[in-house]
């Protein structure tokens, strides 16, 4: 018979999902947005000037600016990145030929593209 009809107790509704938790979302997205508010912003690059080879410095270079460099992926930029910090601040060519994965090709290559 129907439920609760002879007497027998109506099953019970099934619990609904606990709630997620979106708060916190919300709150790493407001955190987010707040620190990139706070980063000057880039500087655009001249309409004249898109498409062209861009001039970069090693000893400017730092993080995931790194990975700008040819033939630095993840992993290396990694260990570039730890050899600027250790080296104070900066790396200059000879620190960065001392990390593994760096050799006379990459330099050069890294070399043709400082500024003159």
């Amino acid at each position: 018979g129907a439920p609760g009809g002879d007497g027998e107790p109506a099953a019970p509704a099934p619990e609904p999902p606990p709630p997620r938790s979106v708060g916190r979302g919300l709150l790493l997205l407001g955190v987010l947005a707040v620190v990139l508010d706070l980063r000057p912003p880039a500087r655009p690059v001249p309409a004249g000037l898109a498409g062209e080879p861009v001039l970069l410095r090693l000893e400017d270079l730092r993080g995931a600016e790194l990975r700008l460099l040819p033939g630095v992926g993840p992993v290396l930029g990694e260990r570039l990145e730890a050899a600027r910090r250790a080296a104070g601040g900066r790396l200059d060519p000879a620190s960065a030929d001392a990390v593994r994965g760096v050799g006379p090709v990459l330099l050069e290559r890294w070399e043709a593209l400082r500024p003159r």
